[in-house]
């Protein structure tokens, strides 16, 4: 039987700081070598490997292939979490991983700004880069890909060994193809490792079950994660207005059919990350929030909306996550659930996340207005009217007016 540690202080963090170290120096001398090799990796490939049979197996790996493996270990991973008795899988730290990775490379590819070799050298790009600049640093495939390594690894080490093999093709492919530096690999690489060792790690694991027995952490993971999902689904073109209505009316269904006792088994998953107070609506807080998001895409410009969005997914997260959780934090007079310190942190939080897409003193004044508006407990009668919709639309709306 597992034991779950009863506080964080239980648990010894001094092997995952050794292996961070670890991390860190590979990463800094493998990048280093990277860089030597960035101006002479292409006219090298061109002379000994370059042919139109094998563009079309690269293209087809890193366009398709990846998405497939990815999306088959998602399913399978969800499948084997959901009919285990604990609700617990060895996949999930690699599912999380690779979650995780994605958002973080999407992330740094603004902060760094590193043009692509295409740009630089003149080449030609095998493949259509779906992207908003032209950053290329970390790279987002390497990054996903060499996530799931560590976890795999530690499953079975022939498993980590073919999972390795096949994120190298993935990140050299990239290179073949004329998109990424092989400095841009070795970004995606350190950074996907990284961040897969870390939430494999015994350690690691023991933390983040502590915290899941906590409603508001789940709540809150989960919302996220959905922010940040439905922003690169939308960019992808995989969900738009059409699909979310979609999802929306089997929502409503699904809702309705098991308040009336119809699916015990999802009213019991559903009440993981139900407040109370929500019973008579099970899953009405992802509800909420798909119809929140729905309609800033509705209403608002797209990069607006995205911006919007975050600061309800990471924002409004932070802003909840620690509203009672930090010694000595001042509650606020017209709300004594929220505290002054939950509610700066939210702002930072989404602050920080919508300055991707717009001005930062307009992310700014717009997570000021969206968290302000939503520590205030908004009634019609009887009916709580819910922070996912009232958060997207107030920092839509400020940004609206100011960009």
């Amino acid at each position: 039987m597992k034991i779950v540690p009863n506080n964080f202080r239980e648990i010894n963090f001094r092997a995952l700081k050794l292996e961070i170290w670890i991390w860190i120096l590979v990463g800094i001398v493998l990048f280093f070598i990277a860089k030597h090799w960035d101006t002479h990796a292409f006219s090298w490939i061109d002379s000994h490997f370059r042919c139109s049979s094998l563009d079309t197996w690269i293209v087809f790996l890193t366009e398709k292939a990846i998405w497939w493996i990815l999306g088959i270990f998602g399913i399978i991973t969800l499948w084997r979490t959901w009919n285990s008795e604990d609700n617990e899988s060895r996949l999930l730290p690699a599912f999380f991983s690779i979650l995780i990775a994605a958002i973080t490379a999407a992330i740094l590819k603004s902060w760094f700004d590193v043009p692509r070799p295409f740009l630089e050298l003149g080449l030609t790009p095998l493949v259509q880069q779906r992207i908003f600049n032209s950053s290329g640093l970390p790279s987002l495939h390497t990054a996903v890909t060499f996530a799931a390594l560590v976890p795999l690894w530690r499953i079975h080490k022939a498993i980590g060994i073919g999972w390795a093999l096949f994120a190298l093709l993935i990140g050299i492919s990239r290179v073949y193809e004329n998109v990424h530096w092989p400095s841009d690999i070795v970004g995606g690489l350190f950074l996907g490792g990284t961040i897969g060792a870390v939430i494999s790690k015994k350690e690691t694991v023991l933390a983040l079950k502590l915290a899941w027995q906590q409603l508001e952490f789940r709540r809150q993971s989960l919302h996220f994660f959905a922010g940040f999902l439905i922003v690169f689904s939308h960019w992808i073109g995989v969900l738009r207005l059409r699909e979310i209505a979609v999802l929306l009316l089997i929502g409503l269904i699904t809702c309705w059919l098991t308040a009336r006792g119809n699916l015990p088994w999802l009213a019991n998953f559903l009440r993981q990350f139900d407040r109370p107070r929500a019973y008579d609506f099970p899953g009405s807080g992802a509800f909420y929030f798909l119809l929140g998001t729905g309609l800033v895409i509705l209403f608002f410009p797209v990069k607006i909306a995205y911006a919007a969005i975050l600061i309800l997914a990471v924002g409004d997260s932070f802003n909840n996550l620690f509203a009672e959780r930090l010694p000595k934090s001042v509650n606020l007079p017209w709300n004594r659930r929220k505290s002054i310190t939950g509610v700066a942190l939210g702002i930072l939080a989404g602050t920080f996340a919508a300055q991707f897409f717009v001005p930062l003193y307009a992310a700014f004044l717009a997570s000021c207005v969206a968290i302000g508006v939503e520590s205030y407990p908004w009634r019609l009668g009887k009916f709580f009217v819910d922070d996912n919709i009232i958060v997207p639309l107030a920092a839509g709306a400020v940004l609206f007016l100011l960009v």
